[in-house]
């Protein structure tokens, strides 16, 4: 009966994850829908450091599921290597430098997309033949696409171009801010579930351990506009969205200004976890917290290593997830991490009470 129960578990993951594979590639076409002609050529887009041209993101899009998905685990040379000859030469992000994806020479958009399009068709039928020890590589790529989708949504801002109408629309700040109390206690911090039919686990959130959390104050809604705005001495913003493009030091200063503090990781996740009036205000903006991106004690890396180890230390944890991130990502565990000069996310910052 339990052989039965976990075949047909696997059944349902693989039914899920097809799914999120191809409703997400459509929406992912449909975000590069309306950019400009010109920007289809890396050439032609502005050098920024902290972005990618709109092309190379597509076919590392491309290059990323199939790799995973495909070639990392083929069973001969044919399903180990690309159905595009040049591929990791151009779109493996772990060895083509940043700059250089301004620079180096690609095919036309139609190769790009008819790329695309072959290694999704071998991911959709490697998918129906992997076994169950296999099912996490292709939620990996599933997330890795949706990560992407935020990633153009950033790409779109930093160009000054408007944002694609598939993504959401910013909401408003439901209701004024009040501080919501918590007695602490301990909490399993991290993901609990090795292989969920719903979302991939980062091995950053791997393995699931014991902390005991304070008591603590922190607000039911992030710092707003005009919050922030009465801080920098400007005038009053009027519409009610959460400050947005803030960075970690600037959510510092502010919380030093208000006599206030940004909350760790620990009590952020407990206040997600523990309050259903929390938990709604969530999805505004990512949140900078109090605390350095570290490795969970015992952590042990993952298949893709760029997702947790090369970032410990030097990088600062959000939570939360913001207008533009897929909901899939949007779970109370889900680490996100930033170098604390970055503004150019989504992101903003609630705070706690000083103890």
């Amino acid at each position: 009966m339990q052989a039965l129960a976990e075949t047909n578990s696997a059944v349902a993951i693989k039914r899920q994850v097809r799914e999120a594979l191809i409703s997400q590639r459509e929406t992912t076409l449909a975000l590069y829908r309306d950019l400009p002609e010109a920007l289809w050529l890396p050439a032609n887009v502005p050098y920024h450091a902290l972005i990618n041209p709109p092309l190379w993101e597509l076919a590392h899009i491309a290059w990323f599921q199939e790799y995973f998905s495909v070639r990392l685990i083929g069973r001969d040379a044919d399903e180990a290597n690309s159905c595009f000859a040049d591929a990791d030469a151009l779109f493996d992000s772990r060895h083509v430098a940043h700059q250089a994806r301004w620079t180096n020479t690609y095919p036309s958009r139609d190769v790009c997309l008819r790329f695309m399009q072959d290694s999704h068709a071998r991911t959709l039928d490697a998918l129906e033949k992997s076994s169950v020890e296999n099912l996490h590589l292709f939620q990996l790529v599933v997330a890795h696409e949706d990560m992407h989708a935020e990633a153009l949504a950033m790409t779109l801002v930093a160009l000054d171009l408007p944002l694609s109408t598939t993504f959401p629309a910013r909401r408003l700040l439901h209701a004024p801010a009040v501080d919501i109390s918590f007695g602490g206690g301990e909490i399993v911090l991290g993901a609990l579930d090795p292989l969920r039919p719903d979302r991939y686990q980062f091995c950053n959130e791997q393995p699931p351990h014991r902390v005991t959390v304070a008591p603590f104050t922190i607000s039911s809604q992030p710092v707003s506009a005009a919050e922030f705005s009465r801080f920098l001495g400007g005038e009053r913003n009027e519409e009610n969205f959460a400050v947005m493009h803030a960075d970690y030091e600037q959510a510092i200063a502010y919380c030093k200004w208000a006599n206030r503090r940004l909350p760790t990781e620990a009590e952020w996740e407990f206040a997600a976890t523990h309050s259903a009036e929390f938990a709604a205000s969530v999805g505004h903006v990512w949140e900078w917290t109090a605390s350095k991106f570290t490795p969970y004690p015992g952590f042990k890396r993952g298949v893709y290593e760029e997702y947790s180890e090369p970032w410990f230390h030097t990088h600062q944890i959000l939570r939360g997830g913001s207008f533009a991130t897929h909901p899939r990502m949007k779970y109370p565990q889900y680490r996100n991490f930033y170098t604390p000069d970055r503004s150019d996310m989504f992101c903003g910052f609630r705070t706690c009470a000083m103890d």
